[in-house]
């Protein structure tokens, strides 16, 4: 996706877009948006995509893994309508009123000229920001921040699902699983699951050792629980 030359100096119509962000962002506090990126609604997207509770299992890391990768390609969807508004706006206004409007830099305007694509219609994460948009006003300016606010939540969404993989990466290794069967299961290389592993295993020592320190209250206790659960 790529724009023209922005104009030097913002439009009437630009003008009159920023005054309207200003009066949105009054009426819908702390955020400013009216569409709230809540850890609600973010869980609600990641069983939508396909999301599970109860994981234990290789084959769950098999599943946790596509249902990682549908949630990625719904942002990816929604990226490119927030680049579409925002380059819309930035075609009257410029970059720097653009960015300046939107408390954003101008770096991330021209990145959203590179990579933004055109929108694939037809897909769910389309409609959903399709019902965004319909809810604001003819404003690309007021568009693109609601839209975002629906990349939050699957952001959101992305967050629940990795941190049950690494959960469950964990817990596999503690009961001697071959790692190769676990790399298989998500699609990874050998050398990749080792370095996440790796990292997985330091923080949970970190954690414990704050926990020891009296930083982080009922961690020892909580591991040892699940310890004595899987012996079972």
């Amino acid at each position: 996706m790529t724009s023209g030359p922005w104009p030097r100096e913002p439009s009437p119509r630009f003008t009159r877009w920023r005054g309207e962000l200003d009066e949105w962002r009054g009426e819908h506090a702390p955020s400013g948006r009216r569409f709230q990126a809540t850890a609600a609604y973010s869980s609600q997207l990641y069983y939508e995509h396909g999301g599970v509770d109860e994981v234990g299992t290789v084959a769950d890391l098999t599943w946790l893994a596509r249902t990682g990768e549908q949630i990625k390609a719904s942002q990816q969807v929604v990226w490119d309508v927030h680049a579409r508004e925002v380059l819309e706006a930035a075609g009257e206004g410029g970059l720097e009123a653009t960015a300046e409007a939107l408390l954003d830099s101008t770096e991330w305007i021209r990145r959203l000229a590179r990579e933004g694509q055109p929108v694939r219609e037809g897909s769910d994460a389309a409609q959903r920001a399709r019902e965004v948009v319909d809810a604001c006003p003819p404003n690309p300016l007021v568009r693109g921040e609601e839209v975002w606010g629906l990349w939050e939540s699957l952001a959101g969404a992305r967050r629940t699902c990795e941190g049950l993989r690494d959960q469950l990466l964990l817990e596999l290794a503690d009961e001697g699983c071959p790692r190769t069967r676990m790399a298989d299961g998500l699609g990874w290389s050998y050398g990749r699951l080792r370095r996440r592993l790796v990292r997985l295993e330091d923080e949970r020592a970190a954690r414990i050792q704050r926990a020891r320190q009296g930083e982080v209250p009922g961690i020892i206790d909580l591991e040892s629980r699940r310890a004595s659960s899987r012996r079972r």
